[in-house]
């Protein structure tokens, strides 16, 4: 629950980042630059969050992040108020910055499993509680509009309960955790090893693709629908709820589906899907459209993301493992940035098609390395079904 509290912020700044963007920023094209510069705040803090938790452990950790996103909520009120985009910039990377801590999360129910069916178990459970979030966050950001002023600073005066309640929580998390106890004198693989492995290989850059193309065309849809299409707040609202919900709702058959064993094709489902987003979101730009391509998107994500990362304790020793997932997150979190970036130039520049052909291109792309990396590497990875 802890991080669905500290998730809800995301989601909410998923609906409003690019429509206030597009009301403060200097220029159309800055639009989504809020929304690539909470990224990068991901980006930046992946690696430091991930060795700061090994030395103070999780709770402590996933602590600090939520301080430093209610002082981002803080600053993004007085900057939305005040209608103040560099301002709303660091404010967007402060939020940016606890999604490293949030992503971390993940790592302490691996980390206490016992074998491969409770890891499915665990993350089907913990993907399950952000389905509070995927409704709350955006439900807080259409309640909060004219709140306080006639923008959306009342929203972040209520996401900042989200962080508190989630503080709360914290207080009462049983701490376990093993991982502050490994002996840093015991020589270990290098890093380079690990990131040669082939369930590295696979795991990051399934993980990478999958949130890339998730947030390209994400990032471009509250714009497309409510700037440029002139679909109503509330249908927008409506389109990335279900788009959330549906990132999040399909663990339990994604769970099931990974305690049978399936990895490989799971990964490759997802991409099916992608395409099938691409050939809705080409046929047309009505709510039904925008709607049927976001949820399945976050069907397709929920697919990538739950089985790359099930897969990727598989290319690091327990000793290498903060390492290993903090290089995994940096990755990821480089590539959703890229993406978060590129939407708003993309849609101002070639419209909502052009976002939806570097989908289809880099889904496509993906898929033949995935292809490749299936018939040369996959024994050398392990059971990679």
């Amino acid at each position: 629950m802890v991080m669905a509290c500290g998730y809800a912020i995301t989601s909410m700044m998923v609906l409003l980042s690019g429509i206030i963007g597009t009301k403060i920023a200097p220029a159309p094209q800055f639009a989504t630059l809020p929304m690539g510069v909470m990224v990068i705040g991901g980006a930046v803090a992946a690696i430091p969050a991930a060795l700061l938790m090994q030395r103070v452990g999780r709770k402590a950790g996933l602590a600090i992040g939520i301080v430093i996103s209610l002082a981002g909520v803080a600053l993004a009120f007085y900057a939305s108020l005040h209608a103040n985009f560099w301002l709303f910039l660091v404010a967007a990377f402060l939020i940016g910055l606890n999604a490293a801590f949030i992503q971390q999360g993940r790592f302490v129910i691996i980390e206490n499993a016992n074998n491969d069916k409770q890891v499915a178990d665990g993350l089907t459970l913990a993907l399950m509680a952000n389905l509070v979030a995927a409704y709350i966050g955006p439900e807080i950001g259409s309640l909060g509009e004219g709140l306080i002023g006639n923008g959306f600073s009342g929203s972040f005066a209520l996401s900042a309960g989200m962080l508190v309640l989630g503080l709360v929580i914290l207080v009462f998390y049983k701490n376990i955790d093993s991982s502050i106890n490994v002996d840093m004198t015991t020589p270990t693989r290098p890093l380079s090893s690990v990131l040669k492995h082939p369930a590295f290989i696979l795991a990051a850059g399934s993980g990478a693709i999958g949130y890339g193309v998730m947030a390209l065309v994400m990032t471009a849809t509250p714009i497309s629908m409510h700037e440029i299409d002139g679909h109503s707040i509330e249908q927008t609202k409506t389109v990335i709820q279900t788009h959330i919900m549906a990132m999040f709702l399909p663990s339990l058959l994604t769970g099931a589906l990974l305690k049978r064993g399936f990895k490989i094709r799971l990964i490759m489902a997802g991409l099916v899907i992608y395409l099938i987003v691409t050939g809705i979101a080409f046929s047309g730009v009505s709510v039904m459209h925008y709607w049927w391509a976001l949820l399945l998107l976050g069907l397709g994500w929920n697919f990538m993301f739950m089985t790359s990362t099930a897969l990727l304790p598989q290319s690091y020793t327990q000793e290498q493992k903060f390492k290993a997932q903090a290089a995994n997150d940096f990755i990821i979190f480089s590539v959703q940035a890229i993406a978060a970036f590129a939407a708003g130039w993309l849609l101002f520049n070639f419209q909502w098609d052009g976002v939806l052909w570097i989908a289809l291109s880099i889904t496509l792309i993906w898929a033949l390395v995935i292809a490749f990396l299936a018939s040369r590497q996959v024994k050398a990875a392990g059971k990679l079904e």
